[in-house]
């Protein structure tokens, strides 16, 4: 292939790298599938319970050495790999498939997970494809063990860029510490728990760039870009000089935001709060200087699970969470995790109605113990968000708790698909709050699947750009909050134009706070409020994209162009 090349990703973890490749991965196994006598059973189960045994002990020293190099906040993210090495659907169905099917352990481990992951790549929900990546992780880790392979590392002390077609969580706390300076996958999500810890560890990470990256040669020169979500091959001395300029000013242009308020230039303060998943995220949250909790995601909890939680399971988590963060306000979104990611309140089954409702009891519960909210995922017509309302009151009266049941708790809902946006104003007569969820609400608008990476579902779209002011004008005029959160909120391009539309709230990764209140401090809010209504004027995102370069890439080059224009 031609070079030099530019590949197209997902960035997963911002900042820039340039180094030589280290290709992981590259001769792929070739697993031996045999049929296996009854006498070979005994010795079959062996292997692969030792194989487990193997597997498991992996994990736990990585988590230790996540917990030791970046505390305990992310070591949860590893227990979901452990508790699934526990796991009866995996676990036991791999050594019954052993017994019954008369096969050796390395094709029984191929056989179930392909079995369990199937559906939930077929699912149109991120959360379950993310659940089918866990499953393919503990895969490979079961698999080296039974070919008694070892894990790759650097092969020596210099910085280099790990390439790869995937990378399990566990491997990444390894392989993610020094000489790495860069990641590159084929595969993965930006908010998978492997870009998580790419973001923990600070390494710039392009995630989902395809078959193409097999391309690369061991030992070329990559150039990470984990601001644009694209990879150079065959960078030349000044592509490498400009890019480790651009990581240094970088670094700079976030000095000392740790204790600045988020305040533009011309005197606005904004509010910038977290996206977390895991109660040990709290910590980390209040270190980074977020104001908040503006999106709780409550499916971490039910990982590896049949079903929710208990109650006073939730209750005690949900407790912790808003104790921890008070007085400062933590919105929980009620679980977002069914093929439709619907949870219609007039519409559930009797398994899911009842889910739900201990899921609004416990945050009612722990209402008490500090400034709580609760938000609804994909609402799409009145009469859900009504029907959700009524049963959050319903919970209320159950409540045996009276200062519960007279708990304070706003109501809101997430605006993150089409027929929302364009009924805003009448959604707004019935939600105590919005927050605008431009991820799904740009796939939905582009009518392409949440699975779909391609640069087209794009919030940046005018068509998604319209929405997005739509919403936000439906709640100014309701007098409701309003807030932004999504990809677009943490784009150091995207987030001028968010507050040129009129956001004054925006919730972004923990990891993120600090470099969206540079950004905010670098805005001027008369100059992006001009921006937004010529960017909401444009035929395509990328019109909306020389819009932002043009008018504010002055006061935001250090984060994602150089100087030059290049």
């Amino acid at each position: 292939m031609t070079r030099p090349l530019r590949l197209k990703g997902i960035a997963a973890s911002i900042g820039v790298a340039v180094g030589p490749a280290r290709l992981l991965g590259r001769e792929r196994r070739r697993l031996a599938y045999k049929r296996i006598e009854d006498a070979a059973v005994s010795t079959e189960l062996a292997r692969f319970e030792e194989a487990v045994s193997k597997s498991r002990e992996e994990i736990e020293v990585a988590k230790q050495e996540l917990t030791q190099q970046h505390g305990s906040t992310y070591a949860p993210i590893l227990d979901v790999y452990l508790l699934m090495h526990g796991d009866a659907l995996l676990i036991d169905a791999i050594s019954e498939s052993i017994r019954n099917d008369g096969i050796n352990a390395e094709w029984a481990v191929a056989r179930v997970a392909e079995r369990l992951r199937a559906p939930l790549l077929r699912d149109s929900s991120s959360y379950f494809r993310e659940r089918a990546h866990d499953i393919d992780h503990v895969k490979e880790h079961l698999l080296r063990q039974l070919c008694g392979e070892h894990r790759e590392d650097p092969s020596s002390d210099d910085p280099v860029v790990l390439v790869a077609h995937d990378l399990s969580p566990a491997d990444a706390v390894h392989m993610l510490a020094p000489p790495t300076v860069g990641l590159v996958t084929e595969l993965g999500a930006g908010s998978s728990h492997t870009a998580i810890l790419a973001r923990t560890f600070g390494v710039p990470a392009v995630v989902g760039v395809g078959a193409l990256c097999l391309e690369i040669e061991d030992g070329e020169e990559v150039l990470v870009d984990g601001f644009a979500g694209e990879v150079g091959i065959g960078v030349s001395t000044q592509q490498r000089e400009e890019a480790e300029a651009r990581r240094n000013r970088f670094h700079a242009f976030l000095q000392g935001e740790h204790a600045s308020a988020a305040v533009t230039r011309d005197g606005v303060e904004v509010t910038i709060t977290a996206n977390v998943e895991l109660p040990t995220e709290i910590e980390a949250a209040l270190e980074s200087g977020a104001e908040g909790i503006g999106l709780y995601r409550t499916e971490f909890m039910c990982l590896d699970r049949a079903e929710p939680p208990s109650e006073d399971d939730q209750f005690e988590i949900y407790r912790a969470v808003a104790t921890a963060m008070a007085p400062r306000n933590v919105v929980f979104r009620t679980f977002d995790w069914r093929g439709d990611k619907r949870l219609r309140a007039h519409d559930l089954g009797d398994r899911e109605r009842l889910w739900l409702k201990t899921q609004i009891r416990a945050v009612l519960r722990a209402s008490g113990q500090g400034s709580v909210s609760l938000m609804f995922p994909m609402v799409s017509t009145v009469d859900e968000l009504i029907g959700a309302k009524a049963l959050v009151e319903e919970c209320r009266v159950e409540l045996a708790d009276a200062s519960a049941r007279s708990a304070v708790l706003p109501v809101g809902m997430m605006v993150e698909v089409p027929s929302a946006a364009l009924l805003a104003d009448r959604f707004a007569e019935h939600a105590d709050f919005f927050a605008v969820g431009t991820n799904d609400l740009a796939h939905y608008t582009m009518a392409l699947e949440r699975g779909d990476g391609r640069a087209s579902a794009t919030p940046l779209d005018p068509a998604v750009l319209r929405l997005i002011a739509n919403g936000l004008a439906a709640a100014a005029a309701a007098d409701i909050p309003c807030s932004l959160c999504g990809d677009m909120a943490a784009d150091p391009v995207a987030l001028g134009l968010v507050l040129g539309l009129g956001f004054r709230s925006v919730s972004v990764p923990v990891s993120v706070v600090p470099l969206a209140r540079a950004v905010v401090r670098n805005v001027n809010i008369e100059v992006a409020s001009r921006v937004a209504e010529e960017a909401l004027e444009c035929h395509s995102a990328a019109a909306v994209r020389a819009v932002l370069a043009d008018r504010l890439g002055e006061r935001l080059d250090p984060l994602w162009k150089d100087p030059s224009g290049g």
